[in-house]
């Protein structure tokens, strides 16, 4: 009766041995797929995501924001 479950304990172990890492690698490239398609074509659309709130109208009144020199 022992050697069962020492075979049950055995095949468990074996079994998260490799479906762990499989699965790991799978999340990982879903998740790789899917930050590449977020990636707009145009440079000027990420920066304008980038942006704050303030930085997108132009505003210098910003609490967090740098402040900027006035001529």
């Amino acid at each position: 009766m022992a050697s069962i479950l020492v075979l049950g304990s055995f095949l468990a172990a074996s079994l998260l041995t490799l479906l762990l890492p499989i699965g790991l690698l799978i999340a990982l490239l879903l998740w790789h797929t899917r930050a590449i398609i977020r990636i707009p074509d145009d440079p000027s659309k990420a920066a304008m995501h980038a942006a704050g709130a303030a930085e997108r109208e132009g505003r210098a009144d910003d609490e967090g924001g740098a402040p900027t020199a006035q001529a």
